[in-house]
This record gives C-alpha cells, sequence and structure tokens, in this order.
C-alpha cells in the first residue's frame, strides 16, 4: 500500500521533557511537518533545541506527548521506525583517517540490508555523493584533505545512503563561512524537495528564507514563533534577528508577542496505521568481520597510531637494555662477592617491561572510544551491535598490543641469558614474553573501559597515567605485596600482579632468597617456578582480562545513548 500524504507527515502533540528537578527543557512543543518540507530551528542557547532534537528523533524521548510517523507512535514503536530517520549530529560521524570511499563503503556494509549486492552498494555510494557534490573528493581523505563544509557533507551522504524520509541536522552549518553557510542550506533545499521531511537546527539566520518553515523557540523550550520565515521579525515587531534573540531573552516576552496556541487536540492527530516492518539487520558475525577491517583500515592509515605501535616497543624495550649488567633473567650466574646469588638485575629488567607492557595497552585504546563516540552512537541507532562493536577492537588492537608486549620482551632480551632451567615450562623467554604479551592485551581492555567512561579525549591523560602508576605498585615489583593485608588483596585485581608473578616464576626470582635467614626470606609464593604456578598466574591474568572485558561492555552499550 502507497504512503498518504498524512503517512509521510511528521506529527508532534504537546511534547514536554522535564529534566531531574524539576525543570522543563522542553514545553507544550507540537507542530505538523509535511513532506518536501525544510523546517529551521532557531533559538538563544538553552532554548531546547537539542532537547527537541531528541525528543522528535526517539533517541530521547520527551516526558509528555506523542510523535507520530507513519500512523505510529514513534516512541512505542521506536525499534521499526527508527531506520526511517536520518540524524547528522554536530560531530562528524565518519573516521577522519578514513577517505570518502572508504568511509561511505563501510557505513553501507553496515547500514544497508543483508542482501545488498557490493555492486548495489557500490552504486549508492556513488548515488549520495553525487547528490551532496563530492565526486572530485571522493578519494581524499576526510580528516586532512577536506573542508569543514565536505566534512558535514559527507555526514549528510551517509545518512542519505539508507534513503531516510525524516532527516534531521544539528548545527550543520556551525563553524562555516557565510558562502558555505548558504550551500548546505540550498543542499538541504533539494533534500526535502525530493520528499523528505527535513528539519535542521542551525544558530545562522543567513538562509532561513530557503526554509518552508521556522520554529522559534524560547527559553524553557516554549515555541515562540512557528510559520514562513518572511513573517517571523512581523511576528515579533523586530527589524532584525539580533533584535528578535535580544527579546527572547526578556523576562517579559509573552506580554510583548502572542502566546504560543494551545496543544494539538489528539483529534486532529492520524488515526493509526497498521505496524511498520523492521528491515532485515546485519547478522552478528558480518558486523563483526566488516567493523575489523574498518578498524584495520582506521589502524593503517593513523600515522600517530602506527608510530606508537612501532616505536613504543623499540624504545621500552631499548630502555631495558641500559640495565647495567649481563647476566639477563639468570639468577645462577649472578654469585657476588660474597657468594650469593643476587636476583637485582633480573626484578630491574622485569619491572622495565611490566611498566611498558602497562604503558603500552593503555596508550593505544584509551583514547579509541572516546574520540568516536558520536559515530558508535549514529551507528548504534541503526543497529549496529555495542558487543560486536567492542569485539572488533579488542581484536585488533588488543592483537596487536600482544604482539608489542612479545615484541618488547624480545628486544629486551635478545642476545642475554635467559631464566635458569629454561623457565617453568622449557621455552625460557618466550614464557616471559606470552606473559608481557597478556599484560599488554589486558590494559589494552582496561584502556577501552576507561575509554568508553570519560568524555572528553582530555581527561584520558591523567587516566593513563593513574592507571600505570597503579599496575606498577600493586604488579609486587617494587612494593613487595604478598602477606600485607588488604594490599595483597587489592593486588588480585591488578593485571599487573599476576603477569610479574608469572615472570617472576619463570626467572625463579626468589631463588636468590632461598639461603638468607628464614626472617629474612620475604618469598612470595605467586613466583614459584613450577608448571603448575606458572599456569595459575597466567590464568589469573586472562581471567581479569574476560572480566575487565565483561565491564567494558556494559559500559560500551551505556554509553550508546547520547545524555543530555
Amino acid at each position: 500500500m502507497r504512503a498518504t500524504r498524512t503517512d509521510l507527515t511528521l506529527f508532534a502533540e504537546n511534547l514536554t521533557t522535564v529534566a531531574k528537578g524539576g525543570k522543563r527543557l522542553l514545553e507544550g512543543m507540537s507542530f505538523e511537518l509535511g513532506p518536501s518540507s525544510l523546517t529551521a530551528v532557531i533559538g538563544p542557547s538553552g532554548a531546547g533545541k537539542s532537547t527537541l532534537l531528541g525528543a522528535l528523533t526517539g533517541s530521547n524521548p520527551a516526558t509528555h506527548g506523542q510523535v507520530i510517523w507513519q500512523g505510529q507512535d514513534l516512541y512505542t514503536h521506536y525499534e521499526q521506525l527508527r531506520f526511517q530517520i536520518g540524524l547528522v549530529p554536530q560531530s562528524d560521524i565518519q573516521h577522519p583517517q578514513l577517505t570518502v570511499r572508504q568511509g561511505l563503503s563501510y557505513a553501507a556494509m553496515l547500514r544497508l540490508p543483508p542482501d545488498t549486492t557490493a555492486a548495489e552498494r557500490a552504486s549508492r555510494v556513488q548515488r549520495v555523493v553525487g547528490q551532496m557534490q563530492l565526486e572530485r573528493q571522493i578519494d581524499n581523505r576526510i580528516g586532512t584533505q577536506l573542508s569543514g563544509g565536505q566534512r558535514k557533507r559527507v555526514s549528510i551522504a551517509t545518512e542519505l545512503l539508507t534513503a531516510p524520509p525524516l532527516l534531521f541536522l544539528d548545527e550543520p552549518t556551525s563553524g562555516l563561512d557565510p558562502g558555505l553557510d548558504r550551500d548546505v542550506m540550498h543542499q538541504l533545499r533539494t533534500l526535502a524537495d525530493e520528499g523528505r521531511v527535513v528539519m535542521v537546527v542551525t544558530h545562522s539566520v543567513l538562509a532561513l528564507d530557503v526554509c518552508d518553515n521556522v520554529l522559534v523557540l524560547a527559553p524553557g523550550g516554549r515555541r515562540a514563533y512557528f510559520g514562513p520565515p518572511d513573517g517571523v521579525l512581523a511576528h515579533f515587531g523586530c527589524r532584525d534577528y539580533p533584535q528578535v534573540f535580544d527579546l527572547l531573552d526578556e523576562p517579559d516576552l509573552w506580554q510583548r508577542i502572542p502566546a504560543p496556541p494551545a496543544p494539538v487536540e489528539t483529534g486532529r492527530l492520524p488515526a493509526m496505521n497498521a505496524g511498520v516492518t523492521q528491515p532485515p539487520l546485519q547478522s552478528m558475525s558480518r558486523q563483526y568481520w566488516t567493523l575489523v577491517r574498518r578498524n584495520l583500515a582506521v589502524t593503517v592509515s593513523d600515522r600517530l597510531l602506527l608510530m606508537m605501535l612501532l616505536l613504543l616497543p623499540l624504545v621500552l624495550g631499548g630502555l631495558s637494555r641500559v640495565v647495567p649488567g649481563d647476566d639477563g633473567f639468570s639468577i645462577a650466574r649472578t654469585i657476588n662477592e660474597r657468594g650469593m646469588m643476587d636476583h637485582k638485575e633480573a626484578l630491574t629488567r622485569l619491572t622495565i617491561l611490566i611498566m611498558a607492557a602497562a604503558l603500552m595497552g593503555t596508550a593505544v585504546t584509551i583514547r579509541e572510544l572516546v574520540g568516536e563516540r558520536p559515530i558508535f552512537q549514529r551507528e548504534y541507532a541503526v543497529g549496529l551491535s555495542p558487543g560486536m562493536y567492542l569485539l572488533s577492537k579488542v581484536s585488533v588492537l588488543g592483537t596487536a598490543c600482544f604482539l608489542q608486549g612479545m615484541l618488547v620482551t624480545w628486544i629486551a632480551t635478545v642476545g642475554l641469558p635467559g631464566p635458569d632451567k629454561d623457565g617453568a615450562l622449557g621455552m625460557g623467554n618466550f614464557e616471559v614474553a606470552l606473559a608481557i604479551g597478556g599484560l599488554s592485551f589486558a590494559m589494552a581492555v582496561l584502556g577501552l573501559a576507561v575509554s568508553a567512561v570519560v568524555t572528553s579525549n582530555e581527561q584520558t591523560m591523567p587516566a593513563l597515567v593513574g592507571l600505570v602508576m597503579v599496575q606498577l605498585v600493586l604488579c609486587g615489583a617494587l612494593v613487595p605485596v604478598a602477606g600485607r593485608a588488604v594490599l595483597e588483596q587489592l593486588a588480585w585485581l591488578a593485571p599487573a600482579r599476576w603477569a610479574f608473578a608469572a615472570t617472576a616464576a619463570v626467572v625463579d626470582l626468589d631463588k636468590a632468597k632461598r639461603g638468607l635467614p628464614k626472617d629474612e626470606r620475604d618469598l612470595d609464593s605467586l613466583y614459584d617456578q613450577t608448571v603448575a604456578q606458572w599456569i595459575l598466574d597466567m590464568s589469573m591474568l586472562w581471567i581479569l582480562a574476560a572480566i575487565i572485558l565483561a565491564v567494558s561492555f556494559w559500559l560500551v552499550r551505556r554509553s550508546a545513548t547520547p545524555r543530555h
């Protein structure tokens, strides 16, 4: 059955949003947006523009009221209707490291129905590139080879891949010069003329004349005006828009302009239609492999990340080579002038490796999720699995960090004597490398967990320093933790404690202490050079990594919905 004009009209009835504490962010908002219409939303800061956008898109439903689309209540049928909504947030929703073609191609793989062929996806990408006039920039890198206006058009093109009949944009012209501002608004006019309902939140009033409607919001989220753009100034009795914005902040506003109309009566809303069918989604496995491919492409294109992945093991491994002595991890070779063995050289080398693993794993991932949160939130809204998103990050970056740990251990130990008796399993330095690689992996997962919590990149550096310092203190290398109440129990929660214990078991770090008087030995049972002890230490390290991964999933799922 073909959609009627009423079906393609967006109805908002008495939308009211009340924040915690009783403050009203939106009050009694009612209007209709017909097909092929372009509506601009303007108003001073704090007038509820973003709140209105959240209410209309269903990402942050209003406390009271209804949004009707396709004859359905958006809030009741959000899972089905959300795929008909395109939303371009203020932040770019494409990875800056990718080219336009790459970014749109991966977005098409994630968003289009699973039965879409590669040729059909490529055709759809070419179509939206043409709609946004990006043909000449299609192989340019988004972050460094496009202007601000072109990057915004890439975000719009991303939403157009699924041809949504509803399109919302939040400040698409922010930061653009007047010429680009007008270009973007004219492109939105063209998109609306193709039959869409388009709403744009903007601070700019330079191109309001291309809109069908202007919605002016007053502080408190009240509707001060809704109608054609040529009626705004007359409604407020002002000569220009700066006067309008000044008037909107006046305490006696509602004595100086007509009061907003009463809320729409329910009888004016269309009758409810049969349910809208949810389009088929990509399978979990397909999402996972698409995300892995995209993460690899981003990593290869990110020169800073590549340098970090390659140089950190070289620098930190080289640092361990300046440790005095040439006995490596052999305790038996360290006979001092008193005829006793000394473990200081091995302890110092292991401490540097533990620090290196903690630093590498955390540094690589701690900015990862917070840096692309707008991308993830938008993709989650159209069906992306948070679990597959996190798992793809762990697969690519966690594996890279594990290999970093293996590499830094090789650099630190090559050419030096290995552990006595070839370690616990008979594999010598390779056993140490497995523990250091495992710690780097666990810290990469912990870095992702922190990245899911912080709200800005600026918060990641203090968190990075704090995480590494905590691992150094609790690992047992600098401060003995065995037998110390509370501290020992806290150390059980630190991945570095179990990684250091595994390396100490390989090296048999306590061998030198066994010849001391009993009250001076200060032995740690986790350092016994036995197969069972090494397996226990490594098992605890990976169990902790799994627990952190589970917590990370909850945190990522929690960050999937924008919080205003």
